[in-house]
């Protein structure tokens, strides 16, 4: 079992590494886009650069960038409050720990269903984006494995909070 929580965890760093391109291409996606209308607006017209589609580019690849990023960032991303939880023992704290963690691994199996369906339904409709033309069933795929992996990646770094003692060691995330 143990074996199957690393790879879990390595496969998600790679879909981190991933979800980290995609938002730095956006990002140049948008830097060019500001670039190429300033050009526009100071030469009135005269030297049009731009060009269709930066906005569902932007807008998808975000899609990506949460979703590859979410199950890498699952062990360390959770703000707690500990307030309520501060005279709890440490295996009740780890316990609920992986509880709520098993609930965004429910969440991204959930919405790997729901992207699949959503997938099916834009193949059978022919579906596209609006300026580039692009299937939208492929885009839902690859949204959909992204959360896949969220799912899995919830329900392993749960099963480690909840059923391994030294809780400070499995969920680290150094290889």
């Amino acid at each position: 079992m143990r074996n199957l929580i690393d790879w879990i965890r390595k496969l998600s760093l790679g879909f981190n590494i991933i979800g980290g391109t995609a938002l730095i291409l956006t990002m140049v996606i948008v830097l060019i886009e500001v670039l190429t209308r300033t050009i526009f607006g100071l030469t009135g017209g005269a030297v049009d650069l731009t060009f269709n589609g930066s906005f569902e580019m932007v807008r998808h690849g975000m899609m990506i960038t949460f979703a590859y990023s979410m199950p890498y960032c699952l062990a360390r991303g959770q703000v707690v409050v500990d307030i309520f939880t501060d005279r709890w023992s440490d295996r009740i704290k780890s316990v609920m720990s992986g509880f709520y963690t098993l609930l965004f691994g429910i969440f991204g199996f959930l919405m790997t269903v729901r992207l699949i369906e959503s997938a099916h339904s834009a193949a059978m409709s022919g579906e596209t984006t609006q300026d580039l033309a692009l299937p939208m069933d492929n885009i839902y795929y690859i949204a959909a494995i992204g959360m896949f992996m969220l799912g899995l990646r919830g329900f392993a770094l749960a099963w480690e909070q909840m059923f391994f003692d030294d809780h400070s060691q499995t969920t680290g995330d150094t290889l």
